[in-house]
């Protein structure tokens, strides 16, 4: 598994054959026949490993231990919490694996949901995976699936539904790609899928009021909880409204959708003939931090080593960024580690200060740091609507203005996860780094190299068994059939 040069298009796949009757059913037959390219496969692997690696970074976090004390550890079940020797049901895993893989904001983005995708989306296919014992590429292709309508909902909702409504998308459009990777895994038939969609509907939600606070890492978690106790009790018969997604008073509708429910069917049109996951991809972030501070480290390290400037020889920094940015980087002065993931000044200071952004970065000593106070009140974000008509996060430009006088500027247009830049030794040397927070060196490395053969796993759990801390706690033969 290698990333995956953006210039390297596949050749178009054929039409899928897609129901003429309602846009959900057309939805569910996707999801349950869709064939992804190669291609595409190779980019969901790079996501899986990158997920992997951050729940093993997020399993000893606060947020994590918390839903491993208060729900898990009730749970009985035979799926397993990486990081830890704990196993659980497949949804009480995957609600573990997700808060732990959102706990640092190191997960991956979507562009075109709007939503961090593989923080929900890698649990739910673990635990349904798991319970299925299906092969690496089943795996693959229920991310793939999961993805995919994860980001046709997104080109209906959004921008009103994220950018002004509040809603956080990883969960209020993340739990229905959950239901619909858990359905592939589980192997439900289109109407059982089209109920599995209507339920995760209703079980949808997550609002950014809560962004900077330990409910946005539940957010994932619970999206991939849902998503499987969605697919699960359709499976079992639970029925839902054929029309709970684009109904007068559905999912769409409810959800403030950008564009009426009408407009789903020419979303979907194209689902099996082209991939969003080949043609915008998925970003892997390489700081742990909201996605929208990361163009502009990335400009700001740029002119640090340049120059060779310090924290002493700084007179200010003016951050401009398009405006939804502004709107998510709302913490000026934090106080703890989550709102420092949400603060431009803070991000740009550590920078500065400690050089490039690392779990340990947003560490509450750090935040006190003399350095760190004395540059806050020189760095200013403002929103720049020259950036709007551009890809959401995408672009930056920086000024620092130094002691001696000199004025010194970058700007940035995407960032260094972004899809075609990250490098192979980029991605080992981040899930090293993560997964040793869990894990020791040589597990760690073990780890790493099943996750980057998942294409060739026949069976998942022996992927989930080398990102267990105990790893005698369960053989796979005592793993029950679905």
């Amino acid at each position: 598994m290698s990333a995956l040069d953006p210039n390297e298009r596949p050749e178009p796949a054929p039409v899928m054959a897609m129901s003429t009757g309602s846009p959900t059913l057309s939805m569910a037959e996707f999801i349950i026949a869709g064939k992804p390219p190669v291609e595409a496969r190779q980019r969901a692997a790079i996501a899986v490993c990158d997920t992997v690696g951050v729940i093993l970074a997020g399993a000893p976090e606060a947020a994590a231990d918390i839903i491993r004390r208060t729900i898990v550890a009730e749970a009985r079940g035979h799926c397993r919490v990486l990081g830890t020797g704990l196993c659980a049901s497949p949804s009480d895993a995957a609600l573990a694996n997700g808060v732990a893989a959102h706990a640092h904001d190191y997960d991956d983005m979507c562009f075109v949901s709007m939503a961090h995708p593989s923080c929900a989306l890698v649990p739910s296919i673990l635990g349904t995976g798991e319970l299925a014992r299906a092969s690496g590429n089943a795996v693959l292709d229920a991310y793939i699936v999961g993805f995919e309508i994860e980001c046709r909902l997104g080109l209906v909702m959004n921008p009103r539904h994220y950018h002004e409504r509040g809603w956080h998308c990883t969960s209020s459009i993340g739990t229905l790609g959950a239901a619909a990777a858990a359905a592939r895994m589980l192997g439900l038939d289109a109407p059982s899928t089209v109920h599995a969609l209507g339920i995760a509907a209703s079980l949808a939600c997550g609002i950014k009021e809560n962004l900077g606070s330990m409910v946005k890492p539940l957010h994932a978690g619970m999206a991939a909880h849902n998503g499987i106790i969605a697919a699960r009790l359709a499976k079992a018969g639970f029925v839902a409204s054929n029309r709970s997604i684009d109904g007068p008073q559905g999912y769409l509708a409810a959800m403030d959708s950008q564009n009426p429910p009408a407009a789903l069917a020419d979303a979907i049109a194209d689902l099996g003939s082209r991939w969003e996951i080949l043609e915008t991809g998925i970003t892997v972030k390489l700081y742990p931090s909201c996605a929208a501070t990361h163009p502009a480290l990335d400009a700001l390290l740029g002119l640090k080593d340049k120059h060779r400037f310090t924290t002493e020889d700084i007179a200010g920094i003016d951050v401009d960024t398009d405006s939804m940015a502004s709107r998510l980087l709302t913490y000026g002065r934090p106080s703890t580690g989550l709102e420092a993931k949400f603060s431009m000044p803070f991000c740009a200071a550590a920078a500065i200060v400690f050089g490039h952004p690392t779990i340990e970065t947003f560490a509450a000593e750090r935040i006190r740091d003399p350095r760190i106070q004395k540059l806050l009140p020189v760095i200013s974000l403002h929103a720049n609507p020259v950036f709007d008509a551009a890809t959401p996060l995408s672009q930056a430009a920086v000024t620092v203005r130094l002691k001696d006088g000199r004025t010194i500027s970058a700007r940035a247009d995407g960032a260094r996860g972004y899809p075609g830049r990250l490098t192979d030794n980029e991605m080992n040397t981040k899930f090293l780094g993560c997964a040793q927070r869990s894990l020791n060196h040589d597990a760690a490395l073990q780890a790493l190299a099943g996750v980057r053969a998942i294409e060739t796993t026949p069976d998942i759990t022996d992927l989930t068994r080398l990102c267990s801390n105990d790893l005698t706690s369960l053989s796979s033969a005592a793993l029950p059939l679905q």
